[in-house]
């Protein structure tokens, strides 16, 4: 099947005043609804890349944001990155752009047509360690409004790293990439893990996701993280049936199947009975791209 050419796409959308070249984000939104009936907005997924804080961008996600774009609002979102030139950008600017991020998407709700307190995170790898700063640790979200954390209802991570005292046990070499981006003091280093932050705050749902094909990261990040949910009262499960290499696993169908059934899942608890029953037969329906 292909993808549905009335699709909407947004790029290179500036999510603050600087107009610098990363702090953008781009806007996949579903065809207009033909319904007459009702009028049903959807929820939103903020897509977060990894890259090791270093690398990726937004672009690699296009098929992905436009597949999921048949049935949510989609954010595909880049931020600045610690690199030979730019060796200024640091911990905590990463997590405080993809702040900025989510606060310029649920401001910008109602011009684009969806639903400003309907936010599902999706980060992957070091886009999960991210995810995991700004649930976790509510002073980068209130920051831009006290109530911006409350409107995320749903956080997936997909081959997350949680935890950069672990990762440099389990490898060395990736002091690379870390130290440039957050030094190498491990008071510092387990004070900004995603896996060591204290809750102060309500978590939202949590979908964790790993394969076991991953060559980069470890399975145990994701098993100690999904410990530390739970063990603090979140509602947490882990899914490790997926197939695919730390990369791959991202552009894979049965993960927007995962995602597809993880925001379902939450929106049928607070939705109204249409938008459960139009939401549910779509997935019912989910086509084989």
């Amino acid at each position: 099947m292909s993808i549905n050419k009335s699709l909407i796409v947004h790029k290179e959308l500036s999510y603050t005043s600087s107009e610098h070249p990363l702090q953008k984000l781009d806007l996949y939104l579903p065809p207009p609804s033909t319904s007459t009936e009702i009028e049903c907005y959807p929820p939103v997924v903020v897509i977060i890349h990894g890259g090791a804080w270093r690398s990726g961008d937004k672009n690699e996600f296009t098929e992905l944001g436009r597949k999921l774009s048949l049935y949510y609002a989609v954010a595909i979102v880049n931020y600045r990155l610690t690199t030979i030139d730019t060796p200024e950008i640091k911990n905590p600017l990463h997590v405080q752009d993809v702040a900025a991020a989510i606060s310029w998407v649920s401001s910008y709700a109602k011009e684009y047509g969806y639903l400003y307190d309907r936010i599902y995170l999706v980060g992957n790898s070091a886009g999960a360690f991210i995810s995991g700063q700004l649930v976790l640790n509510s002073e980068y979200l209130n920051s831009y409004d006290p109530n911006l954390l409350g409107k995320i209802r749903g956080v997936i991570g997909v081959e997350g790293i949680y935890d950069l005292i672990n990762l440099l046990e389990s490898y060395p070499e990736y002091i690379k990439f870390v130290e440039p981006a957050f030094g190498n003091d491990k008071n510092i280093l387990k004070s900004v893990s995603p896996q060591y932050i204290s809750f102060n705050t309500k978590i939202p749902p949590y979908l964790i996701i790993h394969s076991l094909d991953d060559e980069l990261v470890g399975i145990d990040q994701s098993n100690n993280y999904f410990k530390h949910i739970k063990n603090s009262g979140g509602v947490v499960e882990i899914e490790t049936s997926l197939k695919g290499k730390h990369d791959e696993i991202m552009q894979t169908n049965e993960l927007i199947q995962k995602i597809t059934e993880f925001i379902i899942t939450q929106e049928s608890k607070e939705a109204s009975w249409n938008q459960v029953v139009e939401v549910a037969m779509k997935s019912i329906n989910f086509p084989m791209f």
